[in-house]
């Protein structure tokens, strides 16, 4: 709404005046909203980070495994290992609520199995090639953990960033709108009610000159009476 469409009411001065305090209001709570969010935020990077860094070190040593097992068993073992060992992961999600979002995390259940589990034979195989499926079933295990982790880091970052642009909206857009729009009808207010004063003061002026005129025709007619 327009100021010039705004009535310039006592009403509609109040009326922001209230919204006024409700945008404040609001942008406390986003402002705590927020705070709790990157908080929770950081909190979970560092944990990512120690994940991470252990997924890094599971990966280099499945790698130094796997580069030992061709050069002393060949490709074609470790090709037909893997064929062997294919399997289905048994994992199940679950979700938790943190400040409204839902957050996941993964049950892992086996991932990393026995060496009579993976269809591989204890004597048919070299120790070397156990040793890449267990190094790369390791790898998995962590990857499948930093995996949710790093989803969740996306969704609070995104949540903080609309957190954000409501608080934005709110300080640079609405409460200085609301303002203008009370200091408008504050300034209309304040004329009326000059003008209302001058008013009255001409009016009570008028009033005051015709009762003086009266007085003074009622004692000239007094005085003509008397002689």
């Amino acid at each position: 709404m327009s100021v010039d469409a705004l009535a310039p009411t006592r009403m509609n001065l109040l009326q922001r005046k209230g919204q006024i305090k409700l945008a404040s209001d609001g942008v406390t709570l986003l402002k705590g909203k927020r705070d709790a969010l990157l908080q929770e935020l950081l909190t979970r990077a560092r944990e990512l980070r120690a994940f991470r860094d252990e997924l890094h070190e599971r990966g280099r040593a499945a790698c130094v495994a796997l580069a030992l097992a061709r050069a002393v068993r060949g490709t074609p073992e470790l090709r037909s290992a893997a064929v062997a060992g294919r399997r289905d992961l048994n994992v199940s999600v679950r979700t938790e609520r943190v400040w409204g979002l839902s957050l996941g995390d993964i049950d892992l259940d086996g991932v990393v199995r026995r060496a009579d589990e993976r269809g591989i034979g204890m004597l048919d195989s070299s120790a070397h090639v156990h040793e890449v499926a267990e190094t790369y079933e390791e790898m998995l295990e962590q990857l499948l953990k930093c995996a949710p982790r790093e989803r969740n880091l996306q969704i609070i970052g995104e949540e903080v960033k609309k957190v954000s642009r409501r608080i934005n909206a709110l300080e640079e857009y609405l409460i200085p709108k609301l303002r203008g729009e009370m200091r408008a009808i504050a300034r209309v207010l304040d004329e009326r009610e000059r003008e209302d004063v001058f008013r009255l003061k001409r009016i009570k002026g008028k009033k005051a000159r015709q009762n003086r005129a009266k007085r003074s025709s009622e004692t000239k007619d007094s005085g003509h009476a008397a002689v």
